[in-house]
């Protein structure tokens, strides 16, 4: 896509304001691996300043240990740090027996590094679907007020058929932020953040975004999401993805100065204050008691 479509372009493009959230992951741990995470994540830093923005970063236990001057800089710029997992893996592959000790560990180091309480989770390959619905209960065990892990319906990778694409509360009070989410033949298109956000040209961004009224809206992005120089399988992918992955990278800064035309604050913060309806996952075989 050229640079040029986006260009100018700063009217707020969505049915209500969004909040920024940055998946704070090395998806390809080498030794130069964490300059490289901070540097890109310096340049998120940066645009987020000059905006005004207050954002929510989700972080890996990875990063937290071994970049821990970038994680006390986050927080000293007042954003909200919470936890994407103590380990970068789908859900599905880790042991529901382990999974409160490792996120509880994983919660500690970061309230311990940044001072600050942590509240929020989210689950990598936003795995939380019917199949891994043990982990809700594992998340209040560990301390957590909210998740925003859930695409809600039928997804070309994942999804929760049935989920409500508005904010809900799961049975235990956990409340869920669900993947804001356009219907797209017959699949729920995460259509601002990710891939989703960069690789989908402008103008049919703009009609899918019409679709999204409704839902507590927020756009979300990753450091590989800028590194324009850089391709490789990353980590828990095949190469098909991690080449999908690589599309389009230059666009991501110029879409996320589209929708920060009406930014909302932070997640925990918004959590705080939203009334959300329970939903109950019963009629599934694993469902959340």
């Amino acid at each position: 896509m050229s640079s040029h479509a986006d260009a100018g372009r700063v009217d707020a493009p969505v049915f209500g304001p969004v909040s920024f959230t940055i998946d704070l992951e090395d998806h390809a741990p080498v030794a130069a691996g964490p300059a490289r995470v901070e540097a890109l994540t310096r340049t998120l830093l940066d645009f987020l300043a000059a905006a005004g923005i207050t954002a929510t970063f989700f972080v890996t236990d990875e990063v937290a240990r071994r970049a821990p001057r970038l994680l006390r800089a986050i927080a000293a710029r007042g954003h909200e740090i919470a936890s994407h997992g103590y380990c970068h893996a789908r859900l599905q592959a880790l042991d529901p027996a382990g999974f409160v000790a490792g996120m509880t560990m994983a919660k500690a180091r970061l309230e311990d590094l940044c001072g600050v309480a942590v509240a929020g989770f989210r689950a990598p390959f936003f795995s939380l679907v019917p199949e891994t619905a043990w982990a809700v209960e594992g998340l209040l065990a560990a301390g957590f007020a909210y998740s925003s892990s859930v695409i809600p319906g039928p997804a070309w990778v994942g999804g929760w058929p049935g989920a409500p694409r508005a904010a809900f509360r799961w049975p235990g009070g956990l409340l869920e932020l669900p993947v804001p989410v356009a219907p797209l033949a017959g699949r729920m298109l995460p259509v601002l953040g990710g891939m989703y956000l960069r690789a989908v040209p402008l103008r049919d961004l703009r009609r899918l975004w019409r679709r999204l009224a409704g839902q507590t809206l927020w756009t979300y992005c990753h450091p590989y999401d800028i590194e324009t120089g850089a391709r490789g399988r990353i980590r828990g992918l095949g190469w098909a993805a991690s080449l999908m992955l690589g599309v389009n990278r230059g666009a991501t800064l110029r879409r996320w100065r589209l929708l920060a035309a009406c930014p909302a604050p932070p997640l925990g913060a918004r959590a705080e204050t939203l009334a959300a309806p329970l939903f109950s996952s019963r009629g599934n075989p694993n469902h959340v008691r």
